[in-house]
């Protein structure tokens, strides 16, 4: 099928799907760029006219106008391909943490930056799943699935979760990155079941999280910065835990 007009339904739903209540109301969300659609199962496949890559493997392909692919790609120098996913209906209630687990806890963090960085940065850590408040970026954004570079087709992640009924009946030892942490995270046991809980960018951990963490920890700052960035925080305390459970 040759997509031509802006108005045809397909296109009219790649532009809904770029809004976060559509993407909940259909369960679908947009991949964009031959790498990160390589790493799904897409629905359907657009391709702009002048594509050359091999879409042989996709079962649904949409061939469509260089001017209209161009107007619904959302980065600067599209590839000329673009996928249409379903969103993991994954249940945090049917998550086993089992033995050894390793996990990254979210509470509203925000930016679609950060929350795609720390995705890839867990991914790449060995975590076993992400787990995300209500008030958390959407890890279906377009910007936020960019930042996973794939990663959040690698481990499951778990939205809107209640993280205050998760923490009490999880059983394993939860590390919350705070300011008023009274040891260092280098000094801190992060081997065994451990999950890292990480706070919103502009006001950290709430009283009731971090209440419930078992330990609050701190990255020692010896310079003049009050705070740092979410996800370069997530980082320094995912990889102190690799370089424990790995020695």
């Amino acid at each position: 099928m040759y997509i031509e007009s802006s108005q045809n339904k397909i296109i009219k739903q790649i532009n809904s799907l770029k809004q976060k209540k559509y993407r909940d109301k259909t369960g679908l969300f947009i991949v964009e760029g031959e790498r990160l659609i390589s790493e799904c199962s897409p629905v359907y496949v657009l391709a702009r006219e002048d594509y050359a890559g091999d879409l042989s493997r996709y079962d649904r392909v949409y061939t469509v106008s260089s001017a209209v692919f161009d107007k619904i790609s959302d980065t600067v120098s599209p590839q000329g391909i673009l996928g249409v996913c379903s969103i993991p209906q994954n249940d945090i209630n049917e998550f086993d943490c089992g033995e050894n687990a390793f996990v990254v806890i979210l509470e509203r963090v925000a930016d679609p930056g950060n929350l795609g960085t720390i995705i890839r940065t867990a991914d790449a850590a060995g975590a076993d799943a992400v787990i995300l408040s209500e008030g958390c970026a959407d890890p279906y954004n377009l910007k936020t699935i960019r930042s996973t570079m794939g990663s959040v087709f690698h481990l499951p992640v778990y939205r809107n979760a209640n993280l205050r009924d998760f923490l009490k009946n999880t059983g394993i030892k939860t590390l919350a990155a705070h300011l008023k942490g009274t040891k260092s995270c280098y000094d801190t046991d992060m081997r065994g079941s451990i999950g890292i809980i990480i706070g919103n960018e502009a006001n950290g951990l709430s009283d009731e999280i971090s209440g419930l963490a078992s330990e609050l920890v701190k990255i020692p700052m010896p310079g003049r910065a009050e705070s740092m960035n979410a996800a370069v925080a997530a980082g320094i305390l995912i990889y102190e835990a690799v370089r424990q459970r790995m020695g």
